[in-house]
């Protein structure tokens, strides 16, 4: 009975270890890549920080909420700043990652909330009086916010999950529900005209 050569035994063992390398830990992509570039640059805005065991929310939570709370410019600037972040880091990305990011809650939680809010926020808490006044007391920038928002949005999630939004929301403003559908269209941030934003 002949045994299996030195020279092949060799071979198949390094083959062997190669391929259970590549099984168990498969590469790095591209996306891969620059998911962790995000992670890491988003890690003390969206996520919560696994060394702080005290720390019961995120940062995006508490300014979140802070904004929700003072309904005023002063109180939702910090919140407004951080989500412009987000968003110039989340443009950063190629195309094949953005299911791979729509996918993750922080993200997803952190582009659909703060879009509702400023839809809420101009739109107040009975129907603006004109169409001059669906701001409330937002100003350009959040109004560029808004709509970098809803490009983030629809670059991720498609334009009909941003429809399908857009009318759930519409007919759960206050007050929308004594007025039709072109009212709550022309009175709400859905109506306002993005491309006036770079």
């Amino acid at each position: 009975m002949s045994l299996i050569p030195k020279n092949l035994l060799a071979f198949l063992a390094i083959a062997g270890g190669i391929a259970f390398i590549i099984i168990s830990q498969p590469p790095h992509s591209l996306c891969d890549s620059q998911l962790v570039v995000i992670q890491n640059a988003q890690r003390r805005f969206l996520f919560k920080d696994p060394t702080k065991k005290q720390v019961t929310s995120t940062k995006y939570e508490r300014l979140r909420d802070q904004c929700k709370a003072t309904n005023n410019p002063g109180g939702c600037y910090e919140f407004f700043q951080e989500l412009k972040v987000m968003l110039h880091d989340l443009g950063t990305l190629t195309n094949e990652c953005w299911s791979a990011v729509g996918d993750i809650a922080e993200y997803k939680r952190a582009l659909w909330e703060p879009i509702e809010l400023l839809i809420r926020l101009g739109w107040g808490e009975s129907p603006p009086i004109s169409y001059s006044s669906k701001y409330g007391w937002l100003e350009i920038a959040d109004l560029s916010l808004f709509c970098k928002l809803k490009t983030q949005i629809t670059r991720f999630y498609g334009e009909t999950e941003f429809v399908n939004f857009r009318e759930r929301i519409m007919r759960d403003l206050p007050g929308a529900n004594a007025l039709d559908r072109n009212k709550i269209w022309e009175l709400s941030l859905f109506s306002e005209n993005c491309a006036r934003y770079p």
